[in-house]
């Protein structure tokens, strides 16, 4: 089962890389998730374009960025988005990223670590509203970073709690990403059996 760590902000100087790669350490270190491959995905190392064709990622002539976008997507079963928020919402790069692709989101599972002003929460509430038009199934819990308590000059400053927030989330998001998966897989064979 693989598992997408999705890095939202593009941005020069940004504070996502070292939020991501804190999540993809402690995933990697999660109890009872041995089965469990996580893949960092930064939008930024994509260099998507605007979208500009909604068809582009089944369309074979379309961008080879997105098609290397809509793999790396269709190859995971749930996601960790790490989003920033900006102007009270979701990035508008993040949020290209997420429109260009449809049936790769569907139907999977996704956990939100968030960071912002006020930690993010008014762009992870916005992910739950965007995610839900291809029945994403979310996390309850999220991490929340405050950008003036939590990274003292400039930087992620970890404590205990974050630890064990982050564990709290990440456990939740297996375990909903395997019955997800299970039931999905269930469906599928029932409608293939003759």
């Amino acid at each position: 089962m693989k598992i997408g760590i999705v890095i939202g902000s593009v941005r020069e100087g940004r504070l996502g890389a070292s939020i991501g790669a804190w999540v993809a350490e402690r995933a990697r270190m999660q109890v009872d998730a041995a089965d469990v491959e996580w893949e960092v995905l930064d939008v930024k190392a994509f260099n998507l374009p605007i979208m500009a064709d909604e068809n582009w990622a089944q369309d074979e002539n379309g961008p080879a960025e997105v098609h290397r976008w809509r793999d790396a997507v269709a190859d995971c079963e749930g996601f960790v988005f790490v989003t920033p928020e900006y102007n009270r919402n979701i990035p508008g790069a993040f949020k290209n990223a997420f429109d260009l692709l449809s049936r790769q989101w569907r139907d999977k599972t996704l956990a939100i670590v968030a960071y912002g002003g006020l930690g993010g929460v008014r762009a992870n509430e916005a992910w739950r509203v965007t995610t839900a038009a291809y029945n994403m199934h979310v996390v309850g819990d999220s991490v929340n970073l405050i950008r003036r308590v939590d990274f003292p000059g400039g930087k992620l400053a970890l404590t205990d709690h974050h630890d064990a927030s982050l564990a709290k989330v990440l456990a939740r998001l297996v375990s909903l990403t395997r019955a997800v998966t299970t039931e999905r897989d269930q469906a599928k064979s029932e409608t293939s059996t003759p």
